[in-house]
């Protein structure tokens, strides 16, 4: 199975028809990797957005023992007073709830990762999910991780992520200090922080920055060689809530034009069918049509003009009865003629049944 993950730039508008650093990885490891633009991205059985961790939030949160549903809802106001920001432009999900009972909550702007993900779907690159970079870092108890690079990145054991900036200092970052004083007040002070360099970045001296916090700073992996590592168990994927239902919603609209285009080349098919058969049925009437002239004409071959041939023949068929006396019409009235013309004799009584007709006449006669 291959995954491709595509790493969001951390601008304040994602352009999609700008390039975007990627990996191919299949089970054995990474196939490929570049900068492109989406469309000229290879495919893969699995997209992945990778958010920059300057655009999500985390959040300990104290939630009530309500559905999921009722959750998803009340998420957006739980954190508005962290943000100042208005809960409708606010995407949150909810992770996994600690031993004190406090819920882990990743929030983002839902207009950001709505233009981004909506860019990629553009360009051919349906993402199934949207992780935070900091689902990339292993995760142990106890055990922190430092990105240090222009915009570092410190990611704690439940897979909380902060971000500062950092010019090579030879001090540990405030924010890494504040974080573990955080800790300290929580019971969760970690035994020791990993560091990871990204390329080009200075190393600075951990065993300073041991001595100065009094916890353990070690030295790790280069943060890009973190970047094709599997995603940390417990990851909150945030495309999902909303997302997922507009990926549903998505997949079911394509479901319906499938069924559109198939109903309408159904109904195309229907009507080339019907022209097809009304073709044939006009042929076979004009046909029929020439035919019955044609009748017409050899019983009648004086005839000029042909223009109703059943009604021509009807009347012509009349005259012809009525020259040789023969009454024109049913049955009856022509036998009825023949009788009245074989004898003077009146008649006393006239009965006609099953097509035989029978007179009586005066003085017993028949």
């Amino acid at each position: 199975m291959s995954v491709l993950r595509i790493f969001l730039p951390a601008v304040e508008r994602v352009d999609a028809r700008e390039p975007m650093r990627w990996l191919l990885l299949d089970r054995k490891g990474v196939v490929s990797e570049g900068e492109t633009l989406p469309g000229e991205m290879p495919g893969a059985d699995t997209v992945e957005a990778i958010l920059p961790a300057s655009r999500v939030l985390f959040a300990r949160l104290a939630l009530p023992r309500v559905s999921d549903t009722t959750i998803r809802e009340l998420l957006p106001f739980a954190v508005e007073d962290r943000l100042l920001a208005d809960p409708a432009q606010i995407h949150a999900v909810a992770g996994a709830t600690d031993a004190r009972g406090e819920t882990l909550v990743a929030v983002v702007d839902r207009e950001w990762l709505r233009r981004a993900l909506e860019g990629l779907a553009a360009e051919g690159r349906q993402a199934r999910h949207a992780w935070c970079e900091s689902a990339l870092l292993p995760r142990d108890t106890s055990e922190w991780h430092l990105v240090l690079r222009p915009d570092g990145m410190l990611v704690d054991d439940a897979g909380v992520a902060s971000t500062f900036d950092w010019h090579g200092e030879a001090a540990p970052p405030l924010a890494v200090r504040i974080a573990l004083d955080e800790a300290a007040a929580r019971g969760d002070r970690p035994a020791r922080i990993v560091v990871h360099a990204a390329p080009g970045a200075v190393a600075p001296d951990l065993a300073r920055w041991s001595a100065d916090s009094g916890v353990r700073f070690e030295p790790g992996p280069a943060s890009h060689e973190m970047e094709p590592a599997p995603i940390a168990p417990g990851a909150i994927d945030l495309f999902s809530g909303d997302f997922t239902t507009r990926r549903t919603g998505l997949a079911r609209l394509r479901l319906s034009r499938a069924a559109l285009a198939l109903v309408a080349a159904l109904a195309l098919l229907q009507f080339g069918f019907t022209l097809a058969d009304a073709w044939r049925l006009q042929r076979e009437r004009a046909r029929l049509a020439a035919e019955r002239e044609g009748i017409f004409r050899a019983a009648f071959p004086e005839a000029r003009v042909v223009v109703d041939p059943d009604l021509q023949m009807q009347r012509n068929l009349a005259q012809l009865r009525a020259a040789r006396g023969m009454a024109s019409g049913d049955d009856f009235l022509v036998k009825l003629t023949a009788a009245a013309r074989a004898s003077d004799a009146p008649a006393v009584s006239v009965d006609y049944a099953q097509g035989k007709l029978d007179v009586r006449r005066a003085g017993g006669s028949r």
